[in-house]
């Protein structure tokens, strides 16, 4: 009777690791949302072997105040990935999107609107399989980044508006 069960408890395990496996890293692109995105890239480079986060939504809408945010506790295999490289998925995104960051911002070149913001932060513990637990946050518009909802909400997170002068293209 015991053996079943550590027979499926195994079969288990396999198929789940098999399948974090399947994910790849996605290739920057203007067109896909910044959480879509942030989401691939954690399931392609999260560790262990069963991620019990990975069942709580982390794209959240906001529709009201014209924004969607990404919350992801995220347990990352440095074999796999890591901040920095995540970091600069979303600077060559924010360079297809003809921005350029400014804090953790992605700034519209032409307009000074507010495109995105990310940010990422390990707090210093390690998650179950001895992974590092990594913090991951982004918003960003539903719609346009013109909308006004989406414009105050940026201001109230921290955006300002800047001159020209002060944003560079990385």
């Amino acid at each position: 009777m015991k053996r079943p069960r550590l027979f499926l408890v195994f079969v288990c395990a396999l198929i789940a690791s098999c399948i974090s496996d399947l994910y790849s890293k996605p290739i920057p692109n203007a067109s896909d949302d910044i959480s879509t995105l942030s989401e691939r890239y954690v399931k392609a480079t999260r560790g262990g072997v069963l991620d019990v986060t990975a069942v709580i939504p982390g794209k959240v809408y906001h529709p009201r105040d014209g924004y969607i945010s990404y919350e992801r506790f995220w347990c990352i295999d440095e074999k796999r990935g890591s901040p920095e490289e995540y970091l600069a998925l979303m600077a060559e995104v924010c360079k297809l999107k003809d921005g350029a960051f400014k804090g953790e911002w992605c700034v519209s070149l032409n307009h000074h609107l507010p495109l995105f913001s990310v940010t990422i932060e390990q707090n210093g513990t390690t998650c179950t399989g001895g992974d590092l637990t990594t913090i991951i946050h982004s918003m960003e518009p539903i719609s346009s980044p013109t909308v006004s909802e989406w414009l105050i909400t940026a201001e109230a997170f921290g955006f300002s508006k800047m001159p020209i002068s002060n944003l560079e293209a990385k």
